[in-house]
């Protein structure tokens, strides 16, 4: 396979013409009685980053969304897809709900074959116990990949299909940002993805699988899903759907599902960290009848190639904010700053000083006030032990991997000692609650470092607030997040720049060893 950068001086073709086909919807003939259906309900998920270092243990499933058995019934305060499977059931009373296994953990590298085993595992076990079932509803994430397999994903939907048979309809929900495969679709009978960058729809779209599965079951729907994979990476800063050419692809989307072309549609611009064989933006269309699909999903995939040049994004370093301080003094609300190379939400460590670094070298911490945090368990333990008022000698930084710089000396005041608990706002999963583990507060002048113990989605205000820490009252604020710290940051601010760092989530897509995927590829190859 060609290294990133080869032949890219070569003319290319696109191929978002070639479709993959689902056609498990054909074979669904049979009507449901009205009273009732049994429908498996779960969900596994974490997106992972093929080149970064960090890993994952059950423990990080378990301290950040784990329920199996009746728990996923219980009434919860997330915001997420089981949420809508559970409101579903709720309006359609001869849904009878069979619950399994609800895990989710903070993005990572690939994921250890001992862990997704232990998953796997207690998915086979709860799936054993339960009667027989009519349908299935799971969650996925969609960019899944263990050490040893590419498709994660791929590997859950075959044991569900294994545990109820070749005729049981299969829907799942997938994040907008998956690597949809062949297997996928040749697997289940539907699929639903996000409509929202940042996420928040994850109740609406369990909700409309659910929708769609009570639908198969009844036999009133047969659909046939149609795959399209564009060959195309974009970055993940540009894919948020309020405005830019995503939303301009939601507009032609829903306009098609209005105008009866097809059933229903999910646009996936892929997560871009993936160096996996089968990777690609894609376009899924899901309709009874499967020559519309077809055409459907050919549409939009050349519409979507069309758009990828108007998805390229400006980055800016950190010398140019401190710059636009000193011009921009005493304007209201204030300068976030993403650290998206080094962001936990896309699978980087969070571990990056380099933000740090540079605000240190210019002097920053002389006149600005500015929030900033990093992942360091040994740092952020020896802060918290040290105790409030304390003057620590601390090395920070890159303590998961040293692939992208070196620990940094700093000696500071440990201004506040955390719990290390809060909860999400509309951002993330809504009323989700994050666990940091051990965290404090290091003032170096007026820079205020948050040291944690454990990574965690940082792109919500609630995080700095918890440990006393206000962003609206900063000058800068740091985020390592591509786009879903938008729906609360945008709130406080309109001064939002995604900063030129190095990290495994960067950008700068092609400054990344990109080995494995398919070629020719955008933006690696020349399709001019």
């Amino acid at each position: 396979m060609e290294a990133a950068g080869a032949g890219a001086q070569r003319r290319a073709r696109p191929v978002y013409k070639a479709s993959a086909a689902g056609t498990r919807g054909c074979f669904h003939e049979r009507v449901r009685e009205e009273n009732g259906m049994n429908i498996i309900i779960g969900g596994l998920l974490q997106e992972s980053n093929t080149f970064s270092e960090a890993s994952s243990a059950m423990r990080d499933f378990e301290q950040y969304y784990f329920r199996t058995g009746s728990q996923l019934l219980e009434p919860q305060k997330a915001e997420n897809e089981l949420a809508g499977f559970i409101k579903a059931a709720a309006d359609h009373p001869e849904m009878t709900l069979l619950p399994t296994v609800f895990a989710q953990a903070v993005s990572s590298g690939k994921i250890p074959r001992r862990t997704f085993d232990e998953l796997k595992r207690l998915l086979a076990e709860r799936l054993a116990g339960l009667p027989a079932c009519d349908g299935v509803l799971f969650t996925l994430h969609g960019a899944w990949v263990a050490e040893d397999n590419d498709d994660a994903d791929g590997e859950i939907v075959e044991l569900l299909r294994l545990h109820v048979g070749p005729d049981v309809p299969i829907v799942i929900t997938l994040d907008s940002h998956a690597n949809v495969t062949r297997k996928l679709v040749e697997t289940v009978d539907g699929i639903v993805g996000y409509r929202t960058f940042p996420h928040t729809d994850y109740v609406p779209t369990g909700y409309r699988a659910a929708e769609l599965l009570r639908r198969i079951v009844r036999g009133e729907a047969k659909p046939h899903i149609r795959l399209c994979k564009v060959p195309m990476i974009v970055p993940a800063e540009r894919h948020e759907t309020a405005r830019g050419p995503m939303a301009e692809l939601w507009e032609e989307a829903l306009a098609g599902e209005r105008e009866g072309r097809c059933a229903m549609t999910s646009l996936f611009l892929v997560q871009p960290w993936l160096d996996i064989a089968e990777m690609g933006c894609s376009v899924v269309v899901m309709d009874d009848d499967p020559a519309k699909a077809e055409e459907e999903a050919g549409r939009l995939a050349a519409s979507m190639w069309s758009k990828r040049k108007q998805f390229d994004i400006r980055l800016y370093g950190v010398e140019e904010m401190v710059v636009m301080l000193e011009e921009q003094r005493g304007r209201g609300g204030p300068v976030v700053v993403s650290d998206s190379a080094d962001s936990p939400g896309a699978g980087s460590p969070g571990d990056s000083n380099f933000v740090l670094r540079e605000l240190l070298r210019l002097k920053t911490h002389h006149r600005w006030n500015c929030l900033l945090s990093i992942v360091d368990p040994g740092a952020a333990r020896a802060a918290a032990e040290a105790g409030e008022g304390r003057t620590v000698r601390l090395q920070v930084g890159h303590s998961v991997s040293r692939a992208y710089g070196e620990p940094l000396a700093i000696e500071g005041v440990v201004a506040k000692v955390g719990s290390g608990k809060f909860r999400f706002g509309g951002g993330t999963v809504a009323g989700l609650e994050a666990n940091m583990g051990r965290c404090a507060v290091v003032q170096i002048g007026t820079v205020s470092v948050l040291l944690m113990e454990n990574a965690t989605f940082t792109g919500d205000p609630a995080m700095y607030r918890s440990v006393g820490l206000e962003p609206a009252d900063a000058d800068l604020v740091l985020v390592k997040s591509a786009a879903q710290f938008r729906a609360e940051y945008e709130l406080l601010t309109d001064r939002i720049y995604i900063l030129d760092t190095p990290g495994a989530s960067t950008a700068n897509l092609t400054g990344l060893p990109f080995r494995h995927i398919p070629r020719p590829m955008y933006p690696f190859d020349s399709f001019d």
